[in-house]
């Protein structure tokens, strides 16, 4: 079977979305083809980590980050910043 890039397979998107709305967006631009990078701070950063960290395993997380890379950054600091700016 042959691969056929998608539509948008020219684009690199970096999700850095946090509510439903955002990474069910981002999600279909990965379903259409583009390069998508999920970006999330590491454990401890964000204060609403206890919301998010259990369900990650579960189906709901899975199906919104489908087609997906993913990458723990902390964009609060300079070095994560940097590395960001070179994705």
């Amino acid at each position: 079977m042959n691969h056929v890039p998608g539509a948008l397979s020219s684009f690199r998107v970096l999700d850095l979305s946090r509510v439903r709305a955002g990474p069910t967006c981002v999600r279909m631009l990965a379903d259409f083809g583009a390069d998508v990078i999920r970006i999330e701070p590491p454990l401890g950063v964000d204060p609403n980590d206890t919301m998010f960290a259990e369900k990650r395993r579960g189906g709901d997380f899975q199906n919104l980050n489908r087609n997906k890379r993913g990458l723990s950054l902390n964009l609060k600091t300079a070095d994560g910043l940097r590395y960001c700016v070179n994705l």
